[in-house]
């Protein structure tokens, strides 16, 4: 149990004003759209259709939301309390991280393998069976189980990498021979992992052919995406789960890149860019586009495609 007190404090400077008496209250969890506990935290999304009907019907006594939810009678008769902040989305995960979230010990399992030249920083948690090489890890940073990070890697602070998530790896380049037959081209670069990335489980990054594979600050990689040699990807950026990044892209910053999205070889991403899931980008997107397809176009022209198809078939 949580003294509501003690979440006020934490989040003072984004709340815009309180309704109803909270002293003494006590909050046990968040909701969700299940919730049908009264001493949950709920919260109202800043999208939400009908914020104040939902806020009026909640079966939590306590409900965070922005400006558009006023305390009315009903809920004053309700015994509710009405916090109003700047951004409820943000304000629950900051309350969410701080007060409910399970947080991982800072230990070295003993079954993690470790090579003796690491370098790990303090604070730095190591799941069981995780293979360390000669690699440099930041501060404050989480490897779950079973992960492998090669000799080529650096990892910055504040990282969290899950289970089962390949970092360094040789990556896929081959020359044919005189013979026609497949060598393999020298991968002989690093990766650099910038401070407070999170990479999701089974993830495979790979090293360099000859250069650097760069994850820029700030971004998250969602699970079971594929990230080739000599990729740059910058700061701030979401990439969704079962992307693949093929060889020598660079990926500007603050990039959303939606589910099972495919990005060819060699190809870049300006910046603010929005990549709709299942988009496969077989050209350059200049910054701030927003596209979608197979092969990937502006969502504009995607639309536009769109209706004129129906309308074309109801001529049928």
């Amino acid at each position: 149990m949580i003294k509501l007190e003690n979440i006020i404090e934490f989040i003072k400077d984004q709340i815009i004003q309180i309704e109803g008496s909270y002293q003494g209250v006590e909050i046990e969890g968040l909701a969700d759209l299940r919730n049908r506990n009264s001493k949950y935290l709920d919260w109202i999304h800043p999208n939400s259709k009908r914020p104040q009907e939902r806020a009026e019907t909640s079966k939590s006594k306590v409900i965070i939301a922005n400006q558009d939810v006023y305390y009315n009678d009903s809920m004053k008769n309700d015994g509710k309390i009405l916090i109003q902040v700047k951004d409820p989305y943000l304000t629950i995960a900051n309350i969410g991280n701080e007060f409910f979230a399970q947080k991982e010990k800072p230990i070295i399992h003993p079954t993690a393998i470790i090579d003796k030249d690491a370098k790990i920083g303090i604070d730095v948690n190591i799941g069981a069976y995780s293979i360390i090489g000669s690699c440099v890890i930041g501060g404050n940073s989480i490897i779950q189980e079973n992960v492998i990070i090669r000799d080529c890697v650096r990892i910055g602070n504040n990282v969290l990498i899950k289970s089962g998530t390949i970092i360094g790896n040789p990556g896929f380049g081959f020359v044919k021979n005189e013979k026609g037959e497949w060598e393999k081209f020298p991968q002989i670069g690093n990766v650099i992992i910038e401070d407070n990335v999170e990479i999701g489980s089974n993830v495979c990054i790979d090293r360099g052919a000859l250069s650097t594979t760069n994850i820029g600050y700030g971004t998250k990689i969602d699970n079971l995406t594929q990230i080739a040699h000599n990729v740059k990807i910058g700061k701030n950026c979401i990439i969704a789960v079962n992307v693949s990044i093929a060889g020598s892209c660079n990926i500007g910053d603050n990039v959303w890149i939606g589910p099972s999205a495919t990005i060819n070889n060699g190809l870049t991403i300006g910046s603010n860019s929005f990549i709709s899931l299942g988009s496969v980008i077989i050209n350059n997107v200049p910054p701030n586009s927003d596209v979608i397809g197979y092969p990937a176009e502006s969502k504009e022209l995607f639309v536009r495609k769109r209706l004129a198809l129906v309308k074309l078939l109801k001529r049928k």
